[in-house]
């Protein structure tokens, strides 16, 4: 299950600080990733989005099952969702071959490399964008994809493009 909130910066949340406090309520937390959203996935047979909400004092956006989110690939990239624009690019990555499956393992790169930011894991994130730059990102494809506004936060110095990614500013 998939959990998104409201970010409200003054409260200065971590990702650990969040995981480590749901966890001591009992809960099964998978991963937590902040960005224009906070982001939190669990194990549960039942949404707990309404409970974390309580316990953060945060507002909940959307709550659905990973995967099953209604959310278009360009819709969860200007969000910074990148996480799940992530598994929907695996799953385009599965069916091609050749060429376009290099670039379009390049452009998974630059989206887990966001959620590494997310997660507060500058370094790693920095690691993996550049590992993704200096195999090149295919604008074509990137147009293709509807997703080519990507291309012109690539341009920016790396954590600066890694901060517009994650936070979904356009």
């Amino acid at each position: 299950m998939i959990s998104i909130f409201e970010y409200d910066k003054e409260k200065n949340f971590s990702s650990q600080s969040i995981k480590t406090f749901l966890k001591s309520k009992g809960m099964q937390i998978n991963d937590v990733r902040i960005g224009k959203y906070i982001e939190i996935d669990y194990f549960s047979d039942s949404f707990l989005g309404e409970k974390i909400g309580e316990y953060l004092k945060i507002k909940k956006v959307e709550e659905c099952e990973l995967g099953k989110c209604n959310k278009t690939l360009q819709e969860l990239v200007k969000d910074g969702r990148c996480w799940e624009a992530h598994e929907i690019l695996e799953e385009i990555w599965h069916k091609s071959s050749g060429r376009e499956k290099t670039e379009i393992h390049n452009i998974i790169k630059v989206c887990v490399a966001a959620v590494h930011y997310q997660r507060g894991n500058t370094e790693t994130a920095i690691r993996l964008l550049k590992e993704a730059l200096q195999s090149g990102i295919n604008e074509e494809l990137a147009k293709r994809l509807k997703i080519e506004f990507l291309i012109q936060k690539l341009i920016r110095p790396n954590e600066v493009a890694l901060k517009d990614i994650a936070f979904g500013s356009e």
